[in-house]
């Protein structure tokens, strides 16, 4: 058992945790674009938002970032997957609804290039 910083603890099994919610994020994607399903939440840990491309994400409010509980940005991973995996389905643009109390870094900085 680790911390990436103040708020986030990891252990031997917490890379695998992230891989797994970022797969239900998947799954729901796939679900959706086969038309087995109208609409998908996934109530996954650990988060995401506010895992970057590169890690933490700095900005004014905190310029040596938080981790935020995040390891992989899942939505961002989710996205790029329905626009790459999708694509001859049609899947040219998604939109990312975080309805979280403060702004999700993360994802915004992954997505930034898109």
């Amino acid at each position: 058992l680790g911390r990436l910083d103040g708020d986030t603890a990891v252990s031997r099994h917490s890379y695998l945790a992230a891989l797994k919610a970022a797969g239900a994020v998947c799954s729901a994607v796939d679900q959706l674009v086969a038309g087995r399903a109208r609409a998908a939440f996934c109530a996954v840990r650990p988060p995401g938002h506010h895992a970057g491309p590169g890690g933490v994400v700095p900005n004014d409010n905190d310029p040596h970032g938080s981790h935020g509980f995040c390891l992989l940005s899942n939505i961002a991973i989710g996205a790029a997957y329905a626009m790459h995996v999708h694509r001859h389905a049609g899947v040219k643009r998604v939109a990312i609804l975080d309805f979280d109390v403060h702004h999700g870094n993360g994802t915004q900085a992954c997505v930034a290039n898109v």
